[in-house]
This record gives C-alpha cells, structure tokens and sequence, in this order.
C-alpha cells in the first residue's frame, strides 16, 4: 500500500514548538493513513492502491484508492454490469462509513465528519475522500478537469523520504 502524507513546508525560521506541532501532526496523518488502509483491507479483503491523508492546521483529508478485482473489471465492460459494481461499491461505502469513524476515532482519536466516493467504472477503480472538518467542501470533479495538487517536491511520503528524493527529518 503506498500512503502520501501532504503537508505544509514549514517556516525555516519557525520556532521549536512549531516545529514539534509539525512532527506531532505527521505522526497522527501516518497513524490516520494506517489505521484507514487496514480498515479498507478489513472490508474489502484487499489493501488499497494508496492512502493519502493531506493535514493542514486543524483538519484533514484522507482519500483511499483501490483497483477493481479482475472480476469486477470484467463486469464493468457493459452497462449492466458496470452499474452492479457501481452500486455495490456505493452499498460498501455507505454501509462502511460509521464503522470507519469509529475504527479512526478508537485508533487515533481523529473523527471523521463527512466522505464522498467516486467509482470509476471505466478506469476500475474507487476513490474515498473523507474530512474531519464540515467546513472542508469535497467535490467529484468530472472527467477532463487538469490534475490539482501539491508539487511532487513539496510533499512527505510516509516512508519517510520527501518528493524530490531527499530523507526528511
């Protein structure tokens, strides 16, 4: 499973306190992006694609990407039976996500407040992007939208190493 954790740079000038806020902050998006995948694994019997948690102050973003199974692949050539694995991965999601407050909230203490999923019948895969702050829009941008996000060399992977290639501290 590869997990991203996104973050803000911090000031170089920044004090020591804010400096162990950031690591403290790390620390919990790492342990966030764990404790989902193993949810995700739990439910579903396979571990997801990636685990992106993106923090910022006093709330975050986790999104999990899974594949199809090759079965499912094979349902999603047609209409009928993309709309089957459309609605059974809908039917896990919203049967799943009470659960997976609770999993987050015994296991890191971070409440989740809301979640979207998008399951791309055509591509074969599902992405679930939940928030913990009500205030955080999500949003499913259509097909045909350019790419948005942090610049490959401004985020920390949770193995530890940054971006660029370079081992964070």
């Amino acid at each position: 499973m590869h997990q991203t954790v996104h973050r803000r740079l911090p000031n170089p000038g920044g004090d020591e306190v804010s400096r162990r806020d950031e690591v403290s902050r790390q620390r919990l998006a790492r342990q966030v992006a764990q404790a989902a995948g193993t949810f995700e694994h739990l439910l579903t019997g396979r571990v997801p694609a990636s685990v992106t948690v993106v923090s910022d102050g006093d709330w975050l973003v986790v999104s999990l990407l899974e594949s199809f199974t090759p079965l499912e692949r094979r349902l999603a050539a047609d209409a009928a039976g993309a709309a089957r694995v459309r609605d059974f991965h809908r039917y896990l999601f919203d049967e799943s996500l009470d659960s997976l407050r609770s999993h987050l909230r015994r296991s890191t203490g971070v409440e989740l407040q809301s979640g979207v999923a998008h399951i791309d019948t055509a591509n074969g895969s599902v992405l679930k992007t939940y928030t913990t702050n009500p205030a955080v829009e999500l949003f499913l941008l259509g097909q045909g939208v350019p790419a948005l996000g942090v610049p490959v060399n401004t985020h920390l992977h949770a193995n530890g190493a940054s971006g660029n290639g370079a081992t964070c501290v």
